[in-house]
């Protein structure tokens, strides 16, 4: 599937790997009350909103930093990782990840 801004490729990912991040994606909008900014399209097209996904991901850190769970922080680390790459991708610069989850920053350069 390809992940797109404005028909601009920033991603292409294998058809589960895809559906897997859209389907944790969607939860994790349930948990935070936020959208995304990740429209899977259903036609093998993500779109992607720049400015959605980096607030997505404000308000992921944010309700995880006020939950204090480990188990939650254990679950959701991986699609948060795919998320700060797609709006790498999108904003030509990394989002600057709170101190706390400095961990959620390592190994973004296996993503590709």
């Amino acid at each position: 599937m390809l992940f797109t801004v404005d028909g601009r490729e920033i991603w292409d990912r294998g058809l589960r790997t895809s559906q897997m991040f859209c389907g944790q994606v969607l939860l994790l909008e349930k948990l935070v009350e936020t959208p995304s900014g990740i429209d899977d399209t259903g036609q093998d097209e993500v779109q992607v909103d720049p400015v959605a996904l980096r607030a997505f991901l404000r308000a992921v850190f944010a309700y995880l930093d006020r939950s204090g769970s480990w188990p939650l922080r254990a679950m959701v680390r991986g699609v948060v990782q795919a998320g700060l790459f797609l709006d790498y991708r999108t904003n030509g610069d990394w989002l600057t990840v709170p101190d706390r989850f400095q961990d959620f920053a390592e190994g973004l350069d296996r993503i590709t």
